[in-house]
């Protein structure tokens, strides 16, 4: 070989381990930018604060413990309260009239008369309402945005068990179980009910940044029918009828409606409405006329008045305003105004229990994985790793300290996958990761192995990763049928199972094969 021929040679292993050198940073940085995104997260400003948008671990009710729930087709009978001019004062139960204060006493103090009928007829006991009212329940849980859950109910007598995951927002969403969920809009003073759950399309919560705050906002969407129905009432019920005169207006379609922290069925939760008011008045019948907006006859708005015709098909009723940046303020209501507006929509929206249920039994059970123990397991299991790795780097060097850095990244991929797909996290699911990571190193482990002392290493490492793809085989089968059990354990650890063995094949093929291939050409 020559001088000229030498230097070529040289030159071209100069670029050669540039690009080499260039292609490893880049896969490095890619690497440390996904274990920034999935660690750290990516945070972006909503409703006045900087919140994650990448979801966060959803925990399994065997780490955060279950709350067992028991609701009874109610026995007891329904008693109105009506005072001498014939108005109805109050209603419910027994017990419920006396929690609201209306006991015997009182009653017979205020010369209220009692009549007395049944809650459930015995014509509506029958297994086609059992179920309906069970999967109305159901429907309410999906709604609340709740993901496990188990429903139980007996078919002979419809009573219901409820399973559900334990964590800040449980207590709001068993508020609304028990609840027959009626819906309506109803003429004020005769009563006459206007729109009803018949003519509800969807209910959703809205929010609306402002200067001062977060506006909380339950809308309401109405059928082909209910859009009708409520163009005529919005004329009927027009403040602009025969004058301008209102006090309380549903101006552009949208309710102002502050409701306090008392719960949704307390029947002393009481509205406030603050609406544009003119100085002029009237006493033309037809700009009196007003309605009332009830669910289960508790009033979420009353004496409303509509500004202008409503052709749009919707109403939004402002719950309260609050800012998103001093939540732990006693005088802010926003997280309140949230969940009244979440459990209002989850009422309207899934229709009326052909039953009436009393919350029978409401019981906490303790998760016996302590979040202390889960931890000292993880850092049992992450220093076990950290030593796995350490004798990788001895025995295989630089390759030995890329694969490491791969490892960081895969890690990081895999989590972030199964934050992005809401995959339950539960006992099996820390194993199933436990799994992973083992199969993920014997994979680094065996590609090491082959390429050492190798020219030709892209065929060796394809020939390792098909080899690891048919010995994995089995435990995708398994990790497919678990994904589609019920029991949170075992589905938790099949989801977790299957998309580690599918990140695993598709990331060593795409970034520890580049890395290691590269450090190793001559």
């Amino acid at each position: 070989m020559n001088k000229e021929e030498k230097l070529k040679k040289e030159k071209k292993a100069r670029e050669t381990n540039k690009l080499r050198g260039l292609r490893i940073t880049l896969i490095i940085f890619i690497i440390i930018l996904l274990s920034l995104i999935s660690f750290v997260g990516i945070y972006v400003k909503d409703k006045n604060e900087m919140s994650d948008i990448i979801p966060d671990f959803i925990l399994g009710s065997d780490i955060e413990g279950n709350r067992i729930i028991q609701l009874n087709v109610e026995q007891e009978d329904t008693i109105t309260l009506t005072d001498s001019t014939g108005t109805e004062i109050a209603s419910g139960t027994e017990e419920e009239l006396s929690s609201q204060g209306y006991t015997e006493d009182v009653i017979t103090q205020n010369n209220y008369t009692k009549t007395t009928e049944e809650t459930n007829k015995a014509e509506v006991l029958n297994a086609e309402n059992y179920e309906k009212s069970k999967q109305i329940l159901i429907n309410r849980l999906k709604t609340s945005g709740v993901t496990d859950y188990k429903v139980r109910q007996d078919k002979d007598n419809g009573n219901i068990v409820v399973e559900l995951k334990e964590n800040t927002s449980t207590d709001d969403i068993i508020s609304t179980l028990s609840e027959v969920g009626k819906f309506e809009l109803k003429d004020s003073e005769t009563e006459e009910i206007l729109l009803n759950n018949d003519d509800v399309k969807d209910a959703r919560v809205l929010y609306n940044n402002t200067q001062s705050g977060v506006n909380v906002y339950l809308e309401i969407e109405f059928n082909k029918q209910g859009k009708e129905k409520l163009q005529e009432i919005s004329k009927t019920y027009n403040s602009n009828a025969e004058a301008e005169d209102t006090t309380n207006t549903v101006a552009n379609n949208t309710v102002t409606n502050e409701i306090t922290e008392a719960d949704l069925n307390a029947a002393e939760t009481t509205n406030e409405t603050t609406n544009t008011a003119t100085n002029e008045t009237t006493d033309t019948e037809a700009s009196s006329k007003k309605v009332d907006m009830e669910i289960d006859g508790t009033k979420i708005t009353q004496g409303q008045q509509f500004s202008e015709e409503n052709a749009t098909g919707t109403l939004d009723l402002l719950i309260g305003s609050g800012s998103a940046l001093s939540t732990n303020d006693e005088n802010n209501n926003l997280d309140t105004y949230i969940t009244q507006a979440q459990s209002m929509a989850s009422l309207i929206k899934n229709g009326v229990m052909p039953i009436t249920y009393s919350l029978e039994s409401n019981k906490y059970i303790e998760s016996p994985i302590t979040i202390d123990l889960l931890k000292n397991v993880i850092i049992v299991l992450g220093a076990i790793t950290v030593v796995l790795f350490i004798f990788l780097i001895i025995k295989f060097r630089v390759n030995g300290i890329l694969a490491t850095i791969s490892n960081v990244g895969f890690i990081a991929v895999i989590l972030l996958i199964l934050r992005l797909t809401n995959v339950e996290v539960g006992i099996g699911g820390i194993i199933g990761l436990g799994l992973i990571q083992l199969l993920n190193y014997i994979l680094l482990y065996m590609l090491l192995k082959a390429v050492k002392g190798k020219k030709d290493n892209d065929k060796v490492m394809k020939s390792v990763l098909v080899k690891f793809c048919m010995m994995s085989v089995p435990a995708y089968i398994i990790a497919i049928v678990f994904a589609f059990n019920s029991f949170i354990p075992i589905y938790s650890f099949g989801m977790v199972v299957f998309w580690g063995i599918t990140s695993s094949v598709i990331y060593n093929l795409l970034v520890t094969k580049n890395l290691i291939i590269k450090a190793e050409e001559k």
